[in-house]
């Protein structure tokens, strides 16, 4: 009886160690050392249909491979050919805070107090001032499937209000990469976290032969500061993405509202969770992003110049990522009727973003 058994207990104890076997790993490796001689790690999460680097300096998302529909690799984020230059770099595929986007009039009234906060001389603050959430090294822990990265930004910083306790949970699930932020306060203020990821699914050098959908009726208007005004405007012309367009029409468009910022730089106002669509025909690659979050910038490079390489050594030129960017509005402080980012101890901020990959061959 015990031969007659043997096999199927063998085959019994081999299902369930492949269902309690991982879908993914989870590598990490140095991967240099800044300026101020701290050690910087990347986390690598693999599976068999994504592979994402993520670096606890800054959040960097340093990779994105994903198959073509030939089942060709390829990064589909573009990154920076040194530490050095991430370094040099404020936002650079780097989580940005504690305010993503502009707050015009140099701060903001929370409560019945101003707060002044570090601008420009022309009195804005641009994702959230200097040294910002994407110039930190973060605390750091490889998780399933995942890394978790947390930092403390002290009451005070750059002239915000509060001690906060902000996460990053980096997730790979299926072809899915989910980034779930959180952060709690120990007194009321405002916070906008979003990650400034580029990407191009391509092989070319820009993403002018790219397809966006964005799912949005409506954008907000800036004034000669590209501080949005308050104003929520209907979608029109280039800005009417709802049924897709070539981006390389739209970004090269000479209408104003795009003429104004030398390509896409503006904030749409989203209908639902499933915020966007980029596909590129030549490797069949699609990007579709979800989120919590009421708004999305999308933004085409329009500053690249080709003075700076990517780490295959190529030049970063005009048009050559796409950031797509889940946030709240920009200068919402300043704005009552904008969904509010104010943040109080009682109430965490959570907010959430989903990268999903797929291909014509899926």
């Amino acid at each position: 009886m015990t031969n007659t058994l043997a096999p199927l207990v063998a085959a019994l104890m081999a299902c369930s160690a492949a269902q309690a076997a991982p879908s993914c790993t989870v590598q990490t490796r140095p991967f240099g050392t800044l300026s101020s001689g701290e050690p910087v790690l990347a986390y690598t999460i693999r599976n068999a249909r994504i592979e994402v680097t993520v670096l606890d300096y800054g959040g960097i998302i340093h990779a994105i491979k994903v198959p073509d529909r030939d089942g060709k690799v390829g990064n589909v984020v573009r990154t920076l050919e040194k530490l050095s230059d991430y370094e040099g770099n404020a936002t650079f595929s780097k989580i940005v805070g504690r305010f993503a986007g502009r707050i015009g009039g140099g701060g903001f009234t929370l409560d019945g107090k101003r707060y002044d906060l570090v601008s420009r001389p022309d009195g804005v603050s641009v994702h959230g001032g200097p040294a910002g959430f994407g110039s930190r090294l973060w605390t750091s822990a490889a998780a399933e499937c995942g890394v978790d990265l947390s930092l403390i930004s002290r009451d005070g910083e750059n002239g915000f209000p509060g001690n906060l306790q902000v996460k990053a949970a980096f997730r790979v699930n299926d072809a899915d990469l989910r980034i779930d932020y959180t952060a709690a306060t120990d007194k009321p203020t405002v916070i906008n976290l979003t990650h400034h990821a580029f990407f191009n699914l391509s092989d070319a050098p820009d993403v002018y032969g790219h397809t966006l959908q964005v799912n949005a009726d409506q954008w907000l208007p800036t004034d000669g500061k590209r501080v949005p005004t308050g104003e929520i405007a209907p979608v029109a012309g280039g800005l009417d993405l709802r049924k897709g367009r070539d981006l390389g029409p739209v970004a090269k468009s000479s209408e104003d509202i795009i003429k104004a910022n030398n390509g896409l730089d503006h904030t749409f106002v989203l209908k639902d969770r499933h915020a966007a669509t980029l596909s590129d025909a030549a490797t069949g690659r699609t990007l579709d992003v979800f989120t919590s979050e009421p708004g999305l910038v999308v933004f085409s490079t329009n500053g690249w110049n080709g003075s700076v390489r990517d780490a295959g050594g190529r030049p970063l030129i005009k048009g050559g990522g796409l950031a797509l960017e889940t946030q709240h509005f920009p200068n919402s402080p300043n704005v009552p009727a904008f969904p509010t980012t104010v943040v109080r101890p009682e109430s965490p901020l959570h907010s959430w973003t989903i990268f999903r990959f797929s291909t014509g061959a899926n």
